[in-house]
């Protein structure tokens, strides 16, 4: 879904417009309408807009300069012109500058839809650009981004800062990053790869990721980190510290995730996944920090793939406590991305391939057992139990010759393996349904306010995007239909229990005017409110 911001002087234009592009049905866009450059550049300030469909003779900042600003900001927002004003050196402008097309008001609703879809077709045609993949080609036969990876990697996992002067050896990784300055902390992860891919496509797709990142990161100083398994970090500083405001800085990096993630799955065919840290860190609180990103990020919501979760300081009371003495990391990986069935697969290869050696055998059958334990403790600090029978279970899985035969050893892990799938699946469940009663609550209060998507994803601390396809995915329904639903139930209540206007109904449940309730109200009942309340009256 792309977001889509109309700015116009006039309310009752923008109200107009509004109200037509919600009325065309296969136009899949979420809405938001400015009277103002200003309040335009508010709302632009907290989140990214694909598209802005705007006048350009505005009082005060008009149309032109607005696209300016858009352009400094989000250069991949397409600009769509309004005008009344024949004006050929307007139109000059208009392409001079970026925008992408120029539209005379009384050209009608077939044009701006027109253009509209245009834009839209653009954006994803932008998604599908095979240059990504070229480029990651030649990156991986650069010796320095290696070396930067073996050192960032152990800061962030490990926590070890340089012993002599950070600049230095910053200077001699040839980095972007200023020392003095603090970042912003991503970090990253594919969740699923297909099961042909080998450890060089594996690579090749990451640098992908990272090269299609870059891309959309133009606006900041960027440095990707290619990390274990499949996981990635960000650290990310504004290119122009003194003229962007780190709150403008973090909200662009917040909205352009949204960008990445689409264009990774149109583009690579991967699903990818990112939490974000709510504010600028500095360099001591990267490791720490990290790990709880990270933390989270395994927790997930949904079906923990194609998330995008925004970390806030208070999340620290429930994040799981990183437990250390982590073997065999294919095996591992397997719980941080929900696989069960690749678990159960990777278990049997290893103990196939266990010469027959009781040392071999012992020590490949406490590796498993670490990386079980440490899963179950993660579930155990989060308020879970696990399985029943805690005590008995463990001294079974801390003694390898409570079991009296290698493929009873290997049944118990396995059946323990799934028992802690299970858990996790029930817990993720949980939590999602938790993040879905709230925004449920969130609607059913605020019936009369603005229910548009980057307000509820502030109301749930969620990407706006994401929260969308996690309503739909655990809901089986869109957001958008449930608001609708309440409204329309709502509205017949008022109707039926009260005496009040139509007028006075319609702001009761989100409506700026009568016209565009009652055209609402007869779409989904079939009559106008007033017949509504004639035909209870008459009965």
């Amino acid at each position: 879904m792309l977001r889509l911001l109309i700015v116009d002087d006039e309310p009752l234009t923008a109200e107009g417009l509004f109200e037509m592009l919600s009325d065309v049905p296969d136009l899949d866009l979420d809405l938001y309408k400015a009277t103002s450059a200003e309040e335009a550049i508010s709302r632009l300030s907290r989140t990214k807009m694909d598209i802005v469909l705007s006048d350009i003779r505005m009082p005060e900042m008009d149309g032109l300069q607005l696209q300016q600003w858009i352009q400094a900001r989000w250069p991949r927002c397409k600009v769509i012109f309004l005008t009344g004003v024949r004006d050929i050196q307007y139109a000059q402008h208009v392409l001079r500058n970026g925008g992408v097309d120029y539209i005379l008001k009384t050209e009608g609703d077939e044009a701006i839809e027109r253009s509209i879809r245009s834009a839209a077709n653009t954006i994803f045609e932008e998604m599908r650009n095979e240059e990504v993949l070229i480029r990651a080609k030649g990156q991986l036969r650069e010796v320095l981004p290696m070396l930067r990876r073996e050192w960032f990697a152990a800061l962030l996992e490990q926590g070890e800062l340089p012993a002599g002067s950070l600049i230095t050896r910053l200077q001699e990784l040839d980095t972007p990053l200023n020392p003095e300055m603090p970042l912003i902390l991503v970090c990253g992860r594919v969740d699923r790869w297909k099961e042909d891919y080998r450890t060089s496509d594996q690579t090749l797709l990451l640098y992908a990721v990272q090269n299609i990142a870059e891309e959309y990161m133009q606006r900041a100083v960027m440095l990707p980190i290619m990390l274990g398994g499949s996981y990635f970090a960000w650290l990310i500083q504004s290119k122009s510290p003194g003229e962007t405001p780190w709150e403008e800085m973090v909200s662009f990096v917040h909205g352009t995730l949204e960008s990445i993630q689409q264009t990774c799955k149109e583009l690579l065919g991967v699903p990818v996944s990112f939490i974000c840290h709510e504010r600028p860190l500095a360099w001591m609180e990267l490791p720490k920090t990290y790990k709880l990103l990270k933390q989270n990020l395994i927790l997930g919501l949904g079906s923990g793939e194609e998330m995008i979760l925004l970390f806030r300081e208070q999340d620290r009371e429930t994040s799981v406590s990183d437990v250390p003495g982590l073997i065999l990391t294919r095996i591992e990986n397997t719980f941080e991305m929900g696989q069960e069935q690749a678990f159960q697969k990777l278990l049997s290869e290893l103990f196939q391939r266990v010469p027959n050696r009781f040392t071999v055998y012992a020590q490949a059958y406490y590796a498993v057992a670490v990386i079980l334990l440490n899963q179950w403790n993660k579930m155990y600090r989060s308020g879970l139990t696990p399985v029943a029978n805690t005590e008995p279970m463990i001294s079974r899985l801390l003694d390898v010759n409570s079991h009296a035969t290698k493929e009873q050893a290997i049944q118990f892990l396995s059946q323990m393996g799934r028992d802690l799938f299970a858990q996790g699946k029930q817990e993720q469940d949980e939590r999602t349904t938790r993040i879905i009663q709230k925004l449920n609550k969130y609607i059913a209060e605020h019936l009369n306010k603005d229910l548009s998507l980057a307000i509820l994803g502030d109301a749930v601390y969620l990407n706006p995007s994401y929260l969308s396809n996690l309503y739909k995915t655990s809901t089986g329904r869109n957001i958008s239909d449930y608001i609708t639903e309440l409204r329309v139930e709502r509205a017949k209540k008022l109707l039926v229990e009260s005496h009040a206007k139509v007028q006075d109904i319609a702001l009761a449940v989100g409506f700026d005017t009568a016209g565009y309730f009652t055209r609402f109200f007869k779409r989904h009942v079939g009559v106008t409110p007033q017949e509504f309340r004639s035909r209870l009256t008459n009965d």
